[in-house]
C-alpha cells in the first residue's frame, strides 16, 4: 500500500509541475504581449547588404519611397498599430529591392533587412531602350545614383523593355544565358567589355584588352567554347600576340580560326593581288585544339 501511495504522490507531483510550466509559460507570453502592445515606435532601422557591390539605395531612398506610398510612421504610434505587411510590400516593389525583411526589436525599433538586386547585363536595343538583366532574367531600369560595372549587349535587339516579339524574347533569353555564363568565370567577366548581336543573330565578344572580336556563335558547348579561347590566348603569345589578329572565331569544334589584321602595307599589296580567295587564305589562321593521341 505505502508504495501505490508512493506512486500516486509521484503523479500528482508531476502533474503539478507540468502545469506550473505551462502556467508560467502562459504569464510570460502575456506579459510580453502585453509589453509590445505597450511598446511606442521610436525609429526605423534600415540595414542594406553591400557585399556584392551594389550601391543602388540608401537608407534615405528608402525612407524617402515610404513617405511617397503615404506610409506615415511616427514616434506617437504603438508598434501593434503599423502595418507591417503594407511596409514589406512597399519595399519589396522598389525595382532595385531583390527581399526585405522586418521585425521589431526589445527597444521598439522596426528593423529593414534589404537585399538588393545584382544585374549581370546592361543591354541597350536599337531604340536607344536601356536596361539591366538581373541574375534571374528579370529587367530592372538603370539608376541615376549607381552604375555597375557589368557587359553591355548592343546590336541587332530590337524590343523595347515593354514590347518584345518572340524573336526578340529569344534574343534576350540567349543573352541572358551567355551574360550568366560571363558572370560565373572571374577570367571571362574581367576579359568581357561589350557582347554583340550581330546581323546574322550570333553573339560575338568585345574583350577590355586586345583590338579584336570573339566570335562565339549561338549559345551551345559555351564551356567548350571558352576552355578552347583560353588554349588560344595562352597559345598565341609565341604567334605574335593578340593584336595580329581582328577575329577570332570559337564556332567550330576543336578548332579556332583566327583572322589576321591587315596592315598598310598589307593593304597595298592586297589591291594589287589577281585572287581575293588567296588573299583571304594569307589573312586566316587556324589553330587545332585536338588533343594529340
Amino acid at each position: 500500500m505505502m508504495k501505490n501511495f508512493r506512486n500516486r504522490i509521484k503523479q500528482v507531483l508531476i502533474t503539478i509541475f507540468w502545469a506550473g510550466c505551462i502556467i508560467g509559460i502562459a504569464l510570460l507570453l502575456g506579459a510580453s504581449i502585453t509589453n509590445h502592445q505597450n511598446l511606442f515606435f521610436k525609429s526605423i532601422k534600415v540595414n542594406i547588404d553591400e557585399s556584392s557591390g551594389m550601391l543602388f539605395l540608401s537608407r534615405y531612398d528608402v525612407i524617402d519611397f515610404l513617405r511617397e506610398d503615404q506610409i506615415n510612421i511616427d514616434q506617437s504610434k504603438p508598434l501593434h498599430w503599423v502595418n507591417y505587411g503594407k511596409l514589406e510590400q512597399a519595399i519589396e516593389n522598389n525595382p532595385y529591392v531583390e527581399n526585405a525583411e522586418l521585425f521589431v526589436d526589445a527597444d521598439g525599433n522596426i528593423q529593414i533587412n534589404i537585399k538588393q538586386r545584382t544585374p549581370i547585363l546592361r543591354v541597350i536595343n536599337n531604340r536607344g531602350v536601356s536596361y539591366y538583366l538581373d541574375e534571374h532574367a528579370r529587367k530592372m531600369p538603370l539608376s541615376s545614383k549607381f552604375t555597375t560595372r557589368v557587359p553591355v549587349a548592343t546590336g541587332k535587339i530590337y524590343a523595347g523593355s515593354e514590347n518584345e516579339n518572340t524573336y526578340d524574347s529569344v534574343i534576350i533569353k540567349n543573352l541572358f544565358v551567355v551574360a550568366s555564363f560571363i558572370n560565373s568565370d572571374p577570367f571571362l567577366t574581367s576579359l568581357t567589355e561589350q557582347i554583340v548581336v550581330n546581323t546574322e543573330g550570333e553573339f560575338e565578344i568585345i574583350p577590355r584588352i586586345g583590338n579584336h572580336k570573339i566570335l562565339i556563335g549561338d549559345t551551345s558547348n559555351l564551356d567548350g567554347k571558352f576552355e578552347k579561347l583560353q588554349g588560344f590566348y595562352k597559345e598565341i603569345t609565341t604567334h605574335g600576340g593578340w593584336n595580329d589578329y581582328s577575329l577570332i572565331n570559337l564556332k567550330y569544334e576543336n578548332e579556332v580560326y583566327c583572322k589576321k589584321r591587315t596592315s598598310a602595307a598589307n593593304m597595298h599589296g592586297t589591291a594589287r593581288a589577281k585572287s581575293n580567295n588567296v588573299n583571304k587564305a594569307a589573312s586566316q589562321q587556324k589553330f587545332s585544339t585536338n588533343n594529340p593521341n
